[in-house]
This record gives structure tokens, sequence and C-alpha cells, in this order.
């Protein structure tokens, strides 16, 4: 080889033409044209999906005028004009169904001041997703719950109030459901979602609760794409209910987020009260100190696991971190200190598990990543135990992960930030006043 550089003159390239002429008249071709052909995609464009959710909704009440509407969107004038311009029922993914929908606005369905006893209310909500699928999020809090001072025939009742904290929201009772036709009834056979006090409502939705696309099969679906999908929201303050709850207030909101479920998969939470109803193949620990000879353990169980030393410093948030490699050992590290152990293969689901007495732990920021991939949790992704009133048992709280056996078969890790916290009364020699586990199927 050499790199001298060729210089074509003209007479060059004519001689080179010159001789192919020749070659292709020795073999006797009948052209000296070279054949070709073109083929291919031409006017090539991506351009980026959307995912809008919109909503609508129709509120009740049930009360001194009977079961009368407070409220509905689209309104009726709208929807009989809709009929009469384009017949039939609205469709709400058209750009005039969307108008009529609500969009990025904050609006209130009820704004009652004079509940009584035997009265209820509802609210159906349908979503409307127009675009893509998404996993959806149902969320909400309850920002106000008031004495608001306290009549006679209340004093009464309950005594002198002492913290302005109302007792309605502990008695009106709530029912939260998929309400499939969307008639603002729970039928026989729809699924509910949550029955019980406001106030256990709105620490449910606190946490947000994830919503199932399909709830007549036992996966989790994400709601479609062009559909419309009804949530309905019941309450009622019962009639035997007394001055107890005179003048009190509660003030909440409800929300739903979406998010796109295409490249994106997810697991399921779920809170509870009391130990994680599963059965332990290995366990990872965290507790407080007292007279513990340990305060870290990783293992199939608490005889047989691999333990360590962490120096505890109440109100501070640490980062923890759980891994399985996927050949049967498992690490556990808290605030950089870290053990390891082996382990049965895990099998499915887990939970993360608080135990506290006169104390408070606190996980946050819960992360699963699994063979490299980061999960995305539909549903609560904290949970607290909290006790500090000095008598009782203990507070014990969990959370379950709806991990399959196929997904904890290889490598995963779970991670997230813990806080403890120790009351003034707290026993510091107790052997596990405050403990953190991961309780693995």
């Amino acid at each position: 080889m050499t790199t001298d550089k060729q210089h074509i003159t003209r007479r060059t390239v004519l001689a080179g033409l010159g001789t192919v002429g020749v070659a292709a008249a020795g073999a006797g071709l009948g052209t000296t044209a070279l054949f070709n052909d073109r083929e291919g995609f031409f006017g090539n464009t991506l351009t980026a999906g959307s995912l809008d959710l919109l909503l609508d909704y129709k509120a009740t009440y049930d009360g001194p005028d009977g079961n009368v509407v407070l409220g509905q969107v689209p309104t009726p004038e709208e929807e009989q004009a809709w009929e009469d311009q384009f017949g039939g029922e609205i469709d709400f993914c058209s750009d005039e169904g969307q108008a009529l929908l609500i969009n990025g606005t904050e609006i209130p369905v009820f704004e009652l001041n004079d509940v009584k006893p035997g009265d209820s209310g509802e609210v159906t909500v349908s979503l409307h997703i127009c675009d893509n699928p998404a996993w959806v999020t149902m969320s909400g809090s309850m920002y106000d719950n008031l004495e608001n001072g306290q009549t006679e025939p209340e004093l009464a009742d309950e005594g002198e109030d002492v913290d302005g904290v109302g007792e309605l929201a502990d008695l009106i009772e709530v029912t939260m459901w998929y309400d499939p036709d969307c008639n603002n009834v729970l039928d026989d056979g729809e699924v509910v979602i949550f029955e019980g006090s406001m106030t256990d409502a709105f620490a449910a939705l606190e946490a947000g609760v994830g919503l199932d696309g399909d709830a007549s099969t036992p996966e989790f679906d994400p709601v479609p794409g062009a559909s419309t999908y009804c949530i309905g929201f019941y309450w009622e303050l019962p009639v035997e209910v007394g001055n107890e709850v005179q003048t009190d207030s509660v003030s909440f909101d409800l929300v739903f987020d979406a998010e796109q479920s295409r490249h994106n998969p997810v697991v399921t939470t779920a809170q509870g009260t009391g130990f994680a109803p599963l059965v332990a193949g290995s366990f990872a620990r965290a507790r407080f100190g007292g007279t513990n000879t340990w305060e870290l353990a990783v293992g199939p169980d608490v005889g047989s696991a691999t333990k360590g030393e962490y120096s505890w410093t109440s109100g501070t948030t640490v980062p923890f971190a759980y891994e399985y490699d996927g050949a049967g050992s498992a690490s556990f590290t808290l605030d950089g200190v870290t053990i390891s152990d082996s382990i049965p293969a895990p099998t499915g689901r887990f939970a993360v598990q608080g135990k506290v007495d006169e104390a408070t732990v606190e996980v946050e920021n819960l992360a699963l990543n699994v063979g490299g991939q980061a999960l995305g949790l539909v549903g609560p992704g904290t949970v607290m135990a909290d006790n500090d009133d000095g008598v009782g048992p203990r507070d014990i709280q969990h959370l379950i992960v709806n991990t399959s056996g196929a997904q904890v078969s290889g490598p995963f890790t779970v991670t997230g930030d813990v806080t403890v916290t120790l009351q003034g009364d707290y026993d510091t020699s107790a052997e596990e006043g405050v403990a953190l586990d991961l309780v693995f199927e």
C-alpha cells in the first residue's frame, strides 16, 4: 500500500471510461450504462404524544330538601346543547367535548354549612384520558378539622375542648368505590376501594391510593387511553351521632394524578396496621440500641442472622438500602454501615414495617429497582408508626409492596430514608422500643 496521492487528470478519466467500454463490449453486453435503483422511506416525522387528564363530576346532597344536585360538569344545559348540535352522547375526547370538562381548574364540589345527623352526600368523578394509557393515583388531604368553639349541649356531651380539633371527621362514614357505569350509586358487584371514617379515609388518601384500570380482573392495570373511568365518593353523618359534632367543620381536597404507563412498569403498594400479613422467608432489621447487643440484622431469621452495630441520633434522617444479588446473598446498609448474609430466595411480596413505643419511626422516599430498572410504586410510598400515649401496646404499621416471584427472583434493591425520633419518656433500656423491619416472603 502507498500513501502517495493519485492525481486524476481529465485524460486519465477518459481513458478509464474507455477501458470500461472496451471490457463491456468484450463481454458481449449490449449497453455501457450502469444499472441502478433507489428505494426509501421519506418524510419521516416524530411527534411527542400527549397525556392530559380531564374530569367531570356530579355531586348530590341528601339533606333538608331531600336528595338534590349540588353541581355537575358538564351542566344539564351543556348536555342538551350538545345533543341539539351533534346528537347522541358527548364525545369527551373531541375538541368540543374537552372544552366542557375540568382541565386545570380547581373547584369545590361540597360547600355545606348546616350538616345534621342523617345527612349524606356523594360525588362521582369521571376521569377522561384521551391520549395514552396511564397509571392513576387518587390522593387527598383534610387540611381543616376544627372544633369552632362549643355550644352548651356540645360541652355537656364531650366535656371541655383542649386541642381545637373537632369530632366530625371521626364520625362521618366514607365509602369510595369503582363505579364502572358512572351512575353515582354503589351497585351490587362493584368493587369498594375504602370504607371507614373520614379521618381514616384521608389518612389513606394522603399516602395515595393507586387506581386499577380494570377492577374486574386480578391484575392491576393502567387506565386505558380514550376512555371514561368513574370513581364514587360517598359520605354520611349517621343519624345516631349526638351533640359532640355541633359547629365542627372539616375541609378537604381530592386530587387525581396520571402518569404514562408505557415504558413505566409499576408495583402496587398498600398500608396497614399491625404486623404485615405475610409469611417471612427472610428479613432485615434496624432497631434502637438500649441494652441490645446489636442494632442491625439481616438473614433468614433473628436467631441465625448476621448482626451489626449502629449509633442512632434521634430526629436525624438517614438512608437505608437492602440489596439481593439474585444468587442467595443479601446485604443491608443503614447510613453507611453494611452487613450481609445468605438467605432463601425471595418468592413474592415484601413489607416495610415500623414498630415503636414512646417514639416515632418514619420511612420516606421508598424506591424499588429490579434488574437495574427502577419500578414505580402505585400507591403509598411511606409508612409511619407513632406512639406517645404513655400507656398501651406499641404502635405497629406496615406497607406491603406487591412484587411478584419473578420480579424478586433476580437482583433487586430497596432503598429509602428512615427517621427515628424518641419521646421524652422513651425507655432507653428497651430491647426493641423502636424497629424498622423489611420482611420478605
